[in-house]
């Protein structure tokens, strides 16, 4: 008697966790997804919420990356702030004044052509952008020689 009654425990025990393997198997697709996003920014956790609650539960989603679902509605209800834009904008400007010069133009030069574009920024602000950008001039060894003679 002790022994089917042990048998059913561990019947009732295996039915359990057979349930909870699906969500289990999901909760780690998810991780498996947003592993480049766990590091990062609760922005960037969001973005990836938003990329897929076609596939999860936003409430799953949002347990799992460990943030909250009314910050998660909050950052997806609000607007750009129109610095953000401004940025935005700018750092397109400076990537392109860059490729188009072929990479020889540093902050001086673009700040002088954005200002020219009308832009008031400073040097400083562009110089800060192209590190953002991963943008660097290049120096020229033969401009080197030719201010030596």
């Amino acid at each position: 008697m002790n022994n089917k009654g042990e048998k059913s425990i561990l019947a009732d025990k295996i039915h359990e966790l057979n349930k909870q393997v699906p969500a289990k198997e999901e909760e780690l697709s998810v991780l498996q997804k947003s592993r480049a996003y766990l590091p990062q920014s609760k922005a960037q956790r969001f973005q990836f919420i938003e990329d897929h609650s076609s596939e999860f539960s936003v409430e799953k989603l949002c347990s799992i990356l460990e943030v909250s679902r009314s910050g998660f509605y909050k950052w997806r209800s609000t607007e750009v702030s129109s610095q953000a834009k401004r940025k935005a904008l700018l750092l397109k400007r400076v990537a392109y004044l860059f490729e188009a010069n072929h990479g020889q133009y540093g902050s001086p030069r673009i700040t002088l052509l954005l200002r020219e574009e009308g832009y008031i920024i400073s040097e400083r602000t562009v110089g800060k952008y192209m590190r953002e950008l991963g943008l660097r001039a290049s120096y020229s060894k033969q401009a080197d020689k030719n201010l030596e003679e």
